[in-house]
């Protein structure tokens, strides 16, 4: 991407094609990590090895929520104040040391409360070991995801999307042919997956360290002897949505498993892989518009261009209702073709096509809520970003999948994620009507 893009005189709808279109393509292509180890082990080792790897995936999504929360933290400070030579470089090495620090806490975690962790996750006896040959290469490599997220925040940040999307298709591309080379092949089953990942992760990774090595890159890391708590502080109060965004994933992952368990047993959590699997490029492709939209907010905001930062909320929206009807119509016609490169089983497949089509019916509000929450975090409004994000990936979640199933049996599973999409849609109206902080 060229370094001539001006923030803040370039029409605003080249400015979020320039920066979205990079950023929703790499999202998808870093859905593609987890999506095609799905159809490797679908096919390679069955639906026990589906159910297995979506109750050992939490703990990779807590590493991720984490990095972007880092990441995308600093990289709004960066954007927020362009000039401060020392501040951006400042913020550039605290988003390491939070990283590697939050890393080695994770790993520690795992190492000595494996098995606990693994069986609050939902697993029992039968799916145990296929469990922990998945989460413990994934959890050993979860460094390198968590340092190329984060960095790839700062790079596109620093009007380099293409460069930030090429790292995203160098770790997929590796991780799909690892994916067919260890299970298909060499037949490593589950353990092959979680070792394909690690690697394309650890590409991705290098290719972005290369970024900041090269001559005349204005970031360099730095250790400080005093570090400056109110700078963290700031970075993780910015990031905490993104934060919130990705880490409730793993929360609602465990509880619907868990939910799923009672209700139809290993059957229903293999089915609710599948959609998770299909629903997580939807959520990539809202999340790359959320951060595509980042920068120019954040920028133009900071410069009181305040006509420039509406007219990118409204494009951002437009655009995510027009991708929502299309998602809405392929997703009830054509969305157990996608459902079938997971398995050929009769069973497991309509009962996943009938969850997709209800999980994905509040498409629409998934769109809204995450321009709305992104758009927030631009502007530095981090208490309204925050209040919106709890609500939507925790306290509605909760509600819904204590009250719908009463009524509603396994469809109340189901519609507990659309029921709080719709409710988070709702409290940002009540929010936009009494206050002025959109």
């Amino acid at each position: 991407m060229s370094k001539s893009i001006s923030l803040g005189k370039d029409p605003v709808w080249k400015l979020f094609l320039n920066f979205s279109i990079p950023a929703v393509t790499g999202m998808i292509v870093t859905a593609m990590y987890s999506i095609v180890d799905g159809i490797f082990v679908g096919r390679g080792v069955g639906a026990d090895g589906l159910a297995a790897l979506n109750l050992g995936y939490p703990i990779v999504n807590f590493g991720a929520a984490l990095s972007l929360m880092f990441g995308i933290g600093g990289a709004t400070l960066i954007s927020l104040n362009p000039k401060d030579k020392k501040f951006c470089n400042r913020c550039f090495s605290y988003i390491i040391v939070l990283n590697v620090t939050a890393y080695l806490l994770i790993l520690l975690l795992v190492v000595f409360f494996n098995e606990r962790i693994i069986r609050l996750m939902g697993a029992n006896d039968n799916l145990l070991p296929m469990v922990k040959a998945y989460m413990y290469p994934c959890t050993a490599a979860l460094g390198f995801l968590m340092i190329s997220n984060s960095l790839n925040a700062v790079v596109r940040n620093d009007k380099a999307p293409a460069y930030a999307f090429i790292s995203m298709v160098i770790g997929a591309v590796t991780n799909i042919f690892l994916d067919w080379l260890f299970i298909m092949k060499f037949g490593f089953g589950i353990f092959g997956a979680a070792t394909a990942t690690g690697i394309g992760q650890l590409f991705s990774m290098l290719f972005l360290v290369r970024y900041f090595m090269k001559p005349g890159s204005r970031f360099k890391f730095s250790f400080e002897n005093r570090i400056k708590m109110d700078v963290m502080k700031k970075i993780a109060a910015i990031g905490f949505p993104s934060f919130i965004m990705e880490f409730t994933v793993a929360l609602i992952t465990i509880l619907f498993n868990i939910s799923f368990m009672k209700y139809s047993g290993e059957m229903g959590v293999s089915a609710f892989c599948i959609v998770g699997y299909v629903f997580y490029i939807f959520r990539m492709l809202y999340n790359g518009m959320g951060q595509g939209i980042q920068p120019i907010v954040s920028y133009n905001y900071g410069e009181n261009k305040l006509d420039r930062v509406e007219a990118t909320y409204k494009i951002g929206h437009k655009i995510s209702f027009g991708i929502a009807v299309v998602i809405l119509i392929w997703v009830n016609f054509f969305g157990s073709s996608l459902i079938r490169l997971f398995n050929d089983d009769s069973e497991l497949i309509k009962a996943a096509g009938h969850g997709l089509r209800l999980y994905a019916s509040a498409i629409i509000f998934v769109g809204a809520n995450f321009i709305n929450i992104s758009f927030l975090q631009s502007k530095d409004k981090s208490k309204a970003a925050n209040i919106l994000s709890v609500l939507r990936s925790t306290v509605f979640v909760l509600i819904g999948l204590l009250i719908l199933p009463k009524f509603l049996g396994e469809n109340g599973i189901w519609l507990a994620l659309p029921f709080s999409d719709l409710m988070t849609f709702l409290s940002t109206l009540v929010l936009k009507k009494k206050t002025d902080i959109f």
